[in-house]
């Protein structure tokens, strides 16, 4: 069974590159590639869920101001190194620009993520029914 994971990411800790609306645009691929601008995408530092996340499991990236879900992809591995434990992400850019065209609101799914958590169960499938039918969308 696919393990959910929500990661939080907060978009005004990466403000210098940020569009000016990046709080109030429906549309999240500006903020997401911002994101993306300001440090690597793939590789983030995990202060919880490090020991039990596995590679294949799916994260969910959640832009914790907007308070939405906007990226998707499977864990390809998580590792200690010198400063700490992280996790390498496989973003699936498909089903990640979809979110990003049209994200999640957490009243979808409700769980507050305060840092990287697996999601309970009625988020789970909330995220397991969104991923099935990005991967439907042509």
């Amino acid at each position: 069974m696919t393990v959910h994971w929500l990661l939080p990411i907060n978009p005004a800790a990466h403000l210098e590159f940020q569009p000016a609306d990046w709080l109030t645009r429906s549309d999240a691929t500006a903020v997401w590639e911002a994101i993306g601008r300001s440090q690597r995408a793939d590789r983030w530092c995990l202060r919880s869920g490090y020991r039990s996340m596995r590679s294949g499991d799916l994260i969910w990236a959640y832009l914790s101001k907007r308070q939405e879900v906007c990226a998707v992809g499977p864990v390809r591995s998580v590792s200690e190194e010198a400063h700490g434990w992280y996790v390498y992400v496989d973003w699936d850019m498909n089903r990640t620009a979809r979110l990003c065209r049209e994200p999640i609101p957490r009243a979808e799914f409700g769980q507050v993520p305060m840092s990287t958590c697996r999601a309970n169960e009625a988020t789970g499938t909330v995220l397991a029914e969104a991923y099935e039918f990005l991967s439907s969308q042509a």
